[in-house]
């Protein structure tokens, strides 16, 4: 497991009010829908729809902030601010951020060792 971990499953608790079999389904859900984000957010890039970028960068900052995953919350924050103030070089780097910060929360939430842990004890 990584030293450094990308969600704070605490927090994600205490949003969801201690509540681990939500939990493991929010955190199923989101990691299933990582690669359909990406996809849209390189495609709205690819497009140039500005409006669409904001949109899925913003819904991943809301998701991100209910699994307590900073990096992530951050990452899409960062884009979302880029492309409001059209900032279109600065927006393709914010992008590739976000997506090195996803890659992050996929790998360490699909550790077997971190399901394990949400199963049976704190989540820490």
């Amino acid at each position: 497991m990584m030293d450094e971990r990308p969600v704070d499953l605490e927090v994600a608790l205490r949003w969801l009010g201690g509540d681990r079999h939500l939990l493991l389904e929010l955190v199923d859900l989101f990691v299933e829908d990582i690669p359909k984000r990406v996809i849209g957010l390189r495609e709205a890039s690819t497009t140039l729809d500005v409006h669409e970028i904001e949109r899925l960068a913003h819904s991943l900052k809301g998701s991100a902030a209910i699994l307590g995953a900073t990096g992530v919350q951050a990452a899409a924050l960062t884009l979302e601010e880029a492309v409001r103030a059209r900032q279109g070089v600065d927006a393709a780097g914010r992008l590739a951020d976000l997506e090195r910060a996803l890659e992050r929360v996929a790998a360490y939430l699909a550790d077997p060792r971190v399901r394990a842990q949400l199963t049976r004890e704190g989540a820490r």
